[in-house]
């Protein structure tokens, strides 16, 4: 993936969390554990490219995309900005 990919996967993450924490509970506390895992390994890999990506498996990747979708549909922001937004363009 390139640095724009991984930053935009970063992005939707982050706010597939916000929508289920402000919206809709949609994920368990398991599989948002599991989302967060994924953003930190690819924050990682921005700083170190032969680090491996840690993807969610399929079950969670359909339900990021149905609140992606959610959250397009309903034009949702979220109420936070991403803390570490700034870090990635840091670099």
């Amino acid at each position: 993936m390139s640095k724009t990919q991984i930053e935009e996967r970063i992005a939707l993450l982050y706010l597939a969390l916000q929508y289920c924490s402000e919206r809709t509970k949609t994920f368990t506390a398991g599989e948002r554990i599991c989302i967060n895992q994924e953003r930190f390994q690819w924050m990682h890999i921005l700083d170190d490219e032969s680090a491996s990506p840690r993807p969610v498996p399929s079950n969670i990747e359909n339900k990021i995309k149905e609140v992606s979708r959610l959250a397009l549909h309903h034009n949702f922001k979220p109420y936070y900005a991403d803390p570490f937004k700034e870090e990635i363009l840091i670099y």
